[in-house]
Protein backbone atom coordinates (compact mmCIF):
# COMPACT_ATOMS: atom_id res chain seq x y z
CA UNK A 1 0.00 0.00 0.00
CA UNK A 2 1.31 3.42 -0.94
CA UNK A 3 1.13 5.36 2.32
CA UNK A 4 2.23 8.58 0.67
CA UNK A 5 -0.66 8.32 -1.77
CA UNK A 6 -3.19 7.67 0.98
CA UNK A 7 -2.06 10.61 3.12
CA UNK A 8 -4.00 13.41 1.35
CA UNK A 9 -7.13 11.26 1.11
CA UNK A 10 -7.05 10.53 4.83
CA UNK A 11 -6.55 14.23 5.64
CA UNK A 12 -9.44 15.26 3.39
CA UNK A 13 -11.67 12.57 4.90
CA UNK A 14 -10.84 13.72 8.45
CA UNK A 15 -11.56 17.34 7.60
CA UNK A 16 -14.86 16.37 5.99
CA UNK A 17 -15.83 14.29 9.02
CA UNK A 18 -14.99 17.13 11.38
CA UNK A 19 -17.01 19.56 9.27
CA UNK A 20 -20.04 17.25 9.32
CA UNK A 21 -19.82 16.84 13.08
CA UNK A 22 -19.32 20.57 13.63
CA UNK A 23 -22.19 21.77 11.45
CA UNK A 24 -24.59 19.08 12.59
CA UNK A 25 -23.79 19.93 16.18
CA UNK A 26 -24.28 23.63 15.49
CA UNK A 27 -27.62 22.94 13.87
CA UNK A 28 -29.06 21.03 16.79
CA UNK A 29 -27.21 22.51 19.78
CA UNK A 30 -29.26 24.48 22.26
CA UNK A 31 -27.94 27.75 23.64
CA UNK A 32 -27.78 28.91 27.25
CA UNK A 33 -28.93 32.41 26.27
CA UNK A 34 -31.93 31.85 23.99
CA UNK A 35 -34.78 29.50 23.11
CA UNK A 36 -36.41 27.91 20.07
CA UNK A 37 -39.70 27.05 18.35
CA UNK A 38 -40.19 23.75 16.59
CA UNK A 39 -42.72 21.13 15.64
CA UNK A 40 -44.27 18.89 13.00
CA UNK A 41 -46.14 20.09 9.92
CA UNK A 42 -48.81 17.78 8.47
CA UNK A 43 -51.81 17.98 6.15
CA UNK A 44 -55.42 17.10 6.98
CA UNK A 45 -54.79 13.41 6.36
CA UNK A 46 -51.85 13.32 8.77
CA UNK A 47 -49.17 13.07 6.10
CA UNK A 48 -46.04 15.12 6.68
CA UNK A 49 -45.40 18.24 4.60
CA UNK A 50 -41.71 18.57 3.65
CA UNK A 51 -40.34 21.80 2.21
CA UNK A 52 -42.77 24.07 4.06
CA UNK A 53 -41.44 27.50 5.03
CA UNK A 54 -41.68 28.52 8.71
CA UNK A 55 -40.92 32.07 9.86
CA UNK A 56 -41.10 33.68 13.31
CA UNK A 57 -41.21 37.32 14.36
CA UNK A 58 -40.36 38.80 17.76
CA UNK A 59 -43.35 40.92 18.79
CA UNK A 60 -41.13 43.22 20.81
CA UNK A 61 -38.11 43.83 18.60
CA UNK A 62 -39.37 42.81 15.17
CA UNK A 63 -36.55 40.31 14.71
CA UNK A 64 -37.28 37.48 12.28
CA UNK A 65 -36.02 33.93 11.77
CA UNK A 66 -36.81 31.37 9.07
CA UNK A 67 -36.54 27.62 8.61
CA UNK A 68 -37.75 24.88 6.25
CA UNK A 69 -39.32 21.56 7.18
CA UNK A 70 -37.14 18.56 6.48
CA UNK A 71 -38.04 15.27 4.82
CA UNK A 72 -40.12 14.12 7.79
CA UNK A 73 -41.98 17.43 8.12
CA UNK A 74 -40.13 18.86 11.12
CA UNK A 75 -38.82 22.41 11.53
CA UNK A 76 -36.79 24.22 14.22
CA UNK A 77 -36.36 27.97 14.62
CA UNK A 78 -33.30 28.39 16.84
CA UNK A 79 -31.45 31.22 18.60
CA UNK A 80 -34.62 33.11 19.51
CA UNK A 81 -34.38 35.77 22.19
CA UNK A 82 -36.79 34.97 25.07
CA UNK A 83 -40.10 36.78 24.64
CA UNK A 84 -43.35 36.67 22.66
CA UNK A 85 -43.38 35.60 19.01
CA UNK A 86 -45.70 35.11 16.06
CA UNK A 87 -45.32 32.15 13.70
CA UNK A 88 -46.32 31.67 10.08
CA UNK A 89 -46.03 28.45 8.06
CA UNK A 90 -46.72 28.31 4.33
CA UNK A 91 -46.41 25.53 1.75
CA UNK A 92 -47.25 25.25 -1.92
CA UNK A 93 -50.83 24.09 -2.44
CA UNK A 94 -51.84 24.66 1.19
CA UNK A 95 -53.45 27.48 3.12
CA UNK A 96 -51.23 29.41 5.48
CA UNK A 97 -50.96 28.70 9.19
CA UNK A 98 -50.52 31.52 11.71
CA UNK A 99 -50.00 31.56 15.45
CA UNK A 100 -49.34 34.49 17.74
CA UNK A 101 -48.34 35.25 21.34
CA UNK A 102 -46.04 32.23 21.47
CA UNK A 103 -43.89 32.27 24.59
CA UNK A 104 -40.22 31.44 24.07
CA UNK A 105 -38.18 30.72 27.19
CA UNK A 106 -34.45 30.47 27.71
CA UNK A 107 -33.00 26.99 27.22
CA UNK A 108 -36.28 25.51 26.00
CA UNK A 109 -37.96 24.59 22.73
CA UNK A 110 -41.62 25.64 22.50
CA UNK A 111 -43.46 22.96 20.48
CA UNK A 112 -45.93 24.23 17.87
CA UNK A 113 -47.33 21.54 15.56
CA UNK A 114 -49.27 22.75 12.50
CA UNK A 115 -51.95 21.14 10.35
CA UNK A 116 -52.31 22.74 6.91
CA UNK A 117 -55.61 22.79 5.04
CA UNK A 118 -55.99 22.83 1.29
CA UNK A 119 -55.53 26.23 -0.30
CA UNK A 120 -59.20 26.71 -1.15
CA UNK A 121 -60.14 26.77 2.53
CA UNK A 122 -59.84 29.63 5.00
CA UNK A 123 -56.48 30.38 6.54
CA UNK A 124 -56.05 29.13 10.11
CA UNK A 125 -55.23 31.62 12.85
CA UNK A 126 -54.27 30.24 16.25
CA UNK A 127 -53.59 32.40 19.33
CA UNK A 128 -51.60 30.88 22.16
CA UNK A 129 -49.35 32.06 24.96
CA UNK A 130 -48.54 28.69 26.46
CA UNK A 131 -45.02 27.60 27.33
CA UNK A 132 -44.22 23.87 27.38
CA UNK A 133 -45.41 22.28 30.61
CA UNK A 134 -43.66 18.97 30.04
CA UNK A 135 -40.41 18.90 28.09
CA UNK A 136 -40.31 15.74 25.98
CA UNK A 137 -37.24 16.42 23.83
CA UNK A 138 -34.66 16.52 26.66
CA UNK A 139 -33.86 14.40 29.70
CA UNK A 140 -32.86 17.28 31.97
CA UNK A 141 -34.75 18.43 35.05
CA UNK A 142 -35.17 22.20 34.88
CA UNK A 143 -37.46 24.98 36.10
CA UNK A 144 -37.95 28.34 34.38
CA UNK A 145 -38.71 31.54 36.31
CA UNK A 146 -40.14 34.07 33.84
CA UNK A 147 -40.58 37.84 34.12
CA UNK A 148 -44.17 37.49 35.36
CA UNK A 149 -43.02 35.48 38.37
CA UNK A 150 -40.06 37.79 39.04
CA UNK A 151 -42.27 40.90 38.96
CA UNK A 152 -45.12 39.56 41.08
CA UNK A 153 -43.79 37.02 43.59
CA UNK A 154 -42.85 38.50 47.00
CA UNK A 155 -39.17 38.54 47.87
CA UNK A 156 -37.13 40.14 50.65
CA UNK A 157 -34.10 42.04 49.38
CA UNK A 158 -34.81 41.72 45.62
CA UNK A 159 -32.21 39.00 45.17
CA UNK A 160 -33.52 37.38 41.97
CA UNK A 161 -31.62 34.11 42.37
CA UNK A 162 -33.53 33.41 45.61
CA UNK A 163 -36.45 32.29 43.42
CA UNK A 164 -34.38 29.17 42.74
CA UNK A 165 -35.68 27.92 46.09
CA UNK A 166 -39.09 27.46 44.44
CA UNK A 167 -37.74 24.61 42.30
CA UNK A 168 -37.98 20.99 43.52
CA UNK A 169 -34.91 19.63 45.28
CA UNK A 170 -33.60 23.09 46.30
CA UNK A 171 -33.09 24.14 49.94
CA UNK A 172 -31.12 26.95 51.63
CA UNK A 173 -27.49 26.12 52.40
CA UNK A 174 -26.50 28.19 55.43
CA UNK A 175 -27.60 31.74 56.15
CA UNK A 176 -25.70 33.64 53.48
CA UNK A 177 -27.80 33.02 50.36
CA UNK A 178 -26.37 29.75 49.09
CA UNK A 179 -28.73 27.13 47.65
CA UNK A 180 -28.23 23.39 47.82
CA UNK A 181 -29.55 21.21 44.99
CA UNK A 182 -30.14 17.51 45.66
CA UNK A 183 -28.27 17.81 49.01
CA UNK A 184 -25.01 18.91 47.33
CA UNK A 185 -23.03 21.82 48.77
CA UNK A 186 -23.99 25.26 47.49
CA UNK A 187 -20.32 25.86 46.66
CA UNK A 188 -20.60 23.35 43.81
CA UNK A 189 -23.21 25.25 41.77
CA UNK A 190 -22.70 27.35 38.66
CA UNK A 191 -24.27 30.76 37.99
CA UNK A 192 -24.26 32.47 34.59
CA UNK A 193 -25.77 35.71 33.24
CA UNK A 194 -26.22 35.93 29.46
CA UNK A 195 -23.93 32.92 29.16
CA UNK A 196 -21.08 34.68 31.00
CA UNK A 197 -19.56 33.50 34.26
CA UNK A 198 -21.21 35.04 37.35
CA UNK A 199 -19.24 33.22 40.04
CA UNK A 200 -16.76 34.58 42.53
CA UNK A 201 -13.14 33.83 41.72
CA UNK A 202 -12.20 32.45 45.13
CA UNK A 203 -15.37 30.65 46.20
CA UNK A 204 -17.46 28.87 43.60
CA UNK A 205 -20.59 30.85 44.41
CA UNK A 206 -22.69 33.64 42.94
CA UNK A 207 -21.03 37.06 42.90
CA UNK A 208 -22.05 39.41 45.67
CA UNK A 209 -23.22 36.68 48.03
CA UNK A 210 -21.34 37.76 51.18
CA UNK A 211 -20.72 41.47 50.50
CA UNK A 212 -23.76 42.79 48.65
CA UNK A 213 -27.18 41.38 47.87
CA UNK A 214 -26.36 40.75 44.20
CA UNK A 215 -24.26 41.96 41.29
CA UNK A 216 -27.12 42.13 38.75
CA UNK A 217 -30.33 43.96 39.66
CA UNK A 218 -33.65 42.14 39.59
CA UNK A 219 -34.92 44.96 37.34
CA UNK A 220 -32.44 43.84 34.66
CA UNK A 221 -33.33 40.12 34.67
CA UNK A 222 -35.70 38.94 31.94
CA UNK A 223 -35.91 35.34 33.16
CA UNK A 224 -33.70 32.51 34.31
CA UNK A 225 -33.58 28.74 34.25
CA UNK A 226 -32.68 26.42 37.13
CA UNK A 227 -31.09 23.20 35.91
CA UNK A 228 -31.25 20.74 38.77
CA UNK A 229 -29.93 17.53 37.20
CA UNK A 230 -29.26 15.69 33.92
CA UNK A 231 -28.50 18.97 32.16
CA UNK A 232 -26.50 18.87 28.93
CA UNK A 233 -22.80 19.52 28.51
CA UNK A 234 -23.03 23.16 27.45
CA UNK A 235 -23.84 24.14 31.04
CA UNK A 236 -21.10 22.12 32.77
CA UNK A 237 -18.74 23.21 35.56
CA UNK A 238 -21.12 22.09 38.27
CA UNK A 239 -21.72 19.10 40.50
CA UNK A 240 -24.83 20.74 41.94
CA UNK A 241 -27.26 22.96 40.03
CA UNK A 242 -26.90 25.56 37.29
CA UNK A 243 -28.72 28.91 37.44
CA UNK A 244 -28.76 30.40 33.95
CA UNK A 245 -30.14 33.96 33.60
CA UNK A 246 -30.71 36.30 30.66
CA UNK A 247 -31.02 40.08 30.99
CA UNK A 248 -33.65 42.32 29.47
CA UNK A 249 -33.38 43.98 26.08
CA UNK A 250 -35.04 47.10 24.77
CA UNK A 251 -37.98 46.81 22.35
CA UNK A 252 -39.65 49.08 19.83
CA UNK A 253 -41.58 50.69 22.69
CA UNK A 254 -39.99 52.74 25.46
CA UNK A 255 -40.77 50.98 28.73
CA UNK A 256 -39.33 51.14 32.20
CA UNK A 257 -39.90 50.84 35.91
CA UNK A 258 -38.85 52.55 39.10
CA UNK A 259 -38.89 51.26 42.67
CA UNK A 260 -38.10 52.36 46.19
CA UNK A 261 -38.32 50.10 49.21
CA UNK A 262 -37.93 51.46 52.73
CA UNK A 263 -37.62 49.47 55.94
CA UNK A 264 -37.61 51.29 59.27
CA UNK A 265 -37.12 49.72 62.68
CA UNK A 266 -39.25 52.51 64.20
CA UNK A 267 -42.29 50.99 62.51
CA UNK A 268 -41.64 47.44 63.66
CA UNK A 269 -42.22 45.55 66.87
CA UNK A 270 -39.43 44.99 69.37
CA UNK A 271 -37.74 41.63 68.99
CA UNK A 272 -38.18 39.85 72.34
CA UNK A 273 -34.85 38.12 71.80
CA UNK A 274 -32.98 41.43 71.48
CA UNK A 275 -32.25 42.14 75.14
CA UNK A 276 -29.85 44.43 76.95
CA UNK A 277 -28.32 43.35 80.24
CA UNK A 278 -27.29 46.02 82.71
CA UNK A 279 -26.35 46.10 86.37
CA UNK A 280 -28.85 47.90 88.56
CA UNK A 281 -28.03 48.13 92.27
CA UNK A 282 -25.60 45.24 91.95
CA UNK A 283 -28.12 42.97 90.21
CA UNK A 284 -28.41 41.92 86.58
CA UNK A 285 -31.42 43.41 84.82
CA UNK A 286 -32.66 42.52 81.34
CA UNK A 287 -34.65 44.80 79.11
CA UNK A 288 -35.85 44.50 75.51
CA UNK A 289 -34.78 47.12 73.03
CA UNK A 290 -34.87 47.73 69.28
CA UNK A 291 -31.55 48.51 67.56
CA UNK A 292 -31.72 51.03 64.72
CA UNK A 293 -32.16 49.31 61.37
CA UNK A 294 -33.06 51.51 58.39
CA UNK A 295 -32.80 50.21 54.84
CA UNK A 296 -33.31 52.01 51.53
CA UNK A 297 -33.39 50.13 48.25
CA UNK A 298 -34.17 52.13 45.12
CA UNK A 299 -33.51 52.14 41.41
CA UNK A 300 -35.15 51.24 38.12
CA UNK A 301 -34.68 50.32 34.50
CA UNK A 302 -35.63 51.70 31.09
CA UNK A 303 -35.33 50.32 27.57
CA UNK A 304 -36.32 51.34 24.07
CA UNK A 305 -35.30 51.56 20.41
CA UNK A 306 -32.26 53.30 18.96
CA UNK A 307 -33.00 52.14 15.42
CA UNK A 308 -36.44 50.51 15.05
CA UNK A 309 -36.31 46.74 14.51
CA UNK A 310 -32.49 46.85 14.50
CA UNK A 311 -30.82 48.42 17.54
CA UNK A 312 -32.07 48.75 21.12
CA UNK A 313 -30.89 49.89 24.53
CA UNK A 314 -31.62 48.94 28.12
CA UNK A 315 -30.30 50.65 31.25
CA UNK A 316 -30.69 49.48 34.84
CA UNK A 317 -29.50 51.06 38.09
CA UNK A 318 -29.78 49.86 41.67
CA UNK A 319 -28.72 51.41 44.98
CA UNK A 320 -28.84 50.15 48.56
CA UNK A 321 -28.36 52.15 51.76
CA UNK A 322 -28.46 50.31 55.05
CA UNK A 323 -27.25 50.66 58.61
CA UNK A 324 -26.02 47.40 60.06
CA UNK A 325 -26.96 47.04 63.73
CA UNK A 326 -24.82 44.68 65.76
CA UNK A 327 -26.29 43.23 68.93
CA UNK A 328 -24.16 41.20 71.31
CA UNK A 329 -25.30 39.90 74.67
CA UNK A 330 -23.00 38.82 77.48
CA UNK A 331 -23.90 36.21 80.01
CA UNK A 332 -21.90 37.99 82.76
CA UNK A 333 -22.62 41.73 82.56
CA UNK A 334 -21.20 42.26 86.03
CA UNK A 335 -17.73 41.30 84.76
CA UNK A 336 -17.86 44.15 82.25
CA UNK A 337 -18.73 46.78 84.84
CA UNK A 338 -16.59 45.68 87.78
CA UNK A 339 -14.59 48.61 89.26
CA UNK A 340 -11.06 48.96 87.97
CA UNK A 341 -8.17 48.02 90.23
CA UNK A 342 -5.32 50.38 91.07
CA UNK A 343 -2.94 48.39 88.89
CA UNK A 344 -5.32 48.62 85.90
CA UNK A 345 -5.73 52.36 86.36
CA UNK A 346 -1.95 52.77 86.45
CA UNK A 347 -1.54 50.71 83.28
CA UNK A 348 -4.17 52.72 81.42
CA UNK A 349 -2.65 56.02 82.56
CA UNK A 350 0.79 54.90 81.39
CA UNK A 351 -0.63 54.16 77.93
CA UNK A 352 -2.33 57.56 77.60
CA UNK A 353 -5.87 56.34 78.18
CA UNK A 354 -6.51 58.56 81.18
CA UNK A 355 -9.75 59.83 79.64
CA UNK A 356 -11.24 56.39 80.14
CA UNK A 357 -9.97 55.79 83.66
CA UNK A 358 -13.07 55.92 85.78
CA UNK A 359 -14.95 53.85 88.27
CA UNK A 360 -16.20 51.65 85.46
CA UNK A 361 -14.27 49.43 83.08
CA UNK A 362 -13.27 51.47 79.98
CA UNK A 363 -14.43 50.75 76.46
CA UNK A 364 -10.99 49.60 75.33
CA UNK A 365 -12.17 48.49 71.89
CA UNK A 366 -13.33 52.00 71.02
CA UNK A 367 -9.98 53.61 71.88
CA UNK A 368 -8.00 54.31 68.70
CA UNK A 369 -4.73 54.31 70.64
CA UNK A 370 -5.24 50.79 71.93
CA UNK A 371 -2.60 48.35 70.65
CA UNK A 372 -2.21 44.63 70.82
CA UNK A 373 -4.98 42.18 71.65
CA UNK A 374 -8.29 43.67 72.89
CA UNK A 375 -8.49 40.93 75.52
CA UNK A 376 -7.23 41.52 79.04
Amino acid sequence: MNKSGMGPSIVIFCFALLAIVFFSGAAFAQSTTDGAIGGLVTDQSGAVVPGASASSRNLGTGGTSTATTDGIGRYTLTHLQPGLYSLEIIAKGFAGYKATNITVEVGRLTPIDATLDVKSQTEIIVATAEAPVIVTDRADFSTNINSTSIDNLPINGRRWSSFALSSPGAVPDGGFGLVSFRGISGLLNNNTVDGADNNQAFFSEERGRTRISYSTSEAAIQEFQINTSNYSAEYGRSAGGVVNAVTKSGTNQIRGQAFWYFRNSDWGAINPFSIKKVVVNGCDDCGSFSPEDKRHQFGGGVGGPIVKDKLFFFFSGDQQLRSFPAVATTGTPGALFVPLTTAELSTLSARGITAYASKRRPNILANPHRTGSPNR
